[in-house]
Formats: C-alpha cells, structure tokens, sequence
C-alpha cells in the first residue's frame, strides 16, 4: 500500500461497510464524504450477503463473520480496494 494516509481510508471504509464501530477522527471530513460516496455507489464491491451469511465481493470467499470478513479485506484485498477507491472516485 502506498502510504498510511490510504491505508487508513481503506481501513475506515471496510469498517463502514461491514458495519463495525469506526473512530471517526482516523480520516479527514474529505475523506469520510469520499468513503460515503464509494459505498453508496458500490454496495456488493466489499460485501455480498446470501442467506443471511456475509462473503467476501472481490474473491466470493466465505461465508465469515464481519470480523473474519474485516481481516481477510484488510490481509488480503487492501491494495485492491486502495485502487478500486482510486480509480473511481
């Protein structure tokens, strides 16, 4: 990953897409927006829901836990998901 500022962002939006508690002051107010925004637009990007069982939407792995989901993105898929941000915001 290219720098800490990112991986913070792809952090804080794992987070909030998997609905787990997020320490708001880890990003700048422009980066929430942004971290809103790429949610909203992407919905089944992060997570895919079948059956009440959560799996991963880049790889289709699972099913996990939203903590088990939150490390495998973070391990995994972090700089997938930095590019993905990136390239679409």
């Amino acid at each position: 990953m290219a720098s800490t500022m990112e991986y913070h962002v792809v952090r804080y939006i794992v987070r909030k897409a998997l609905r787990l508690q997020v320490d708001e002051s880890m990003v700048s107010f422009k980066d929430s927006i942004r971290a809103t925004r790429f949610i909203r637009e992407n919905p089944n990007f992060l997570v895919v829901t079948k059956k009440g069982m959560l799996y991963c939407g880049i790889c289709g792995r699972g099913p996990f836990t939203r903590r088990g989901l939150y490390l495998h993105l973070m391990r995994v898929h972090a700089d997938d998901i930095a590019r993905a941000i990136e390239s679409r915001s």
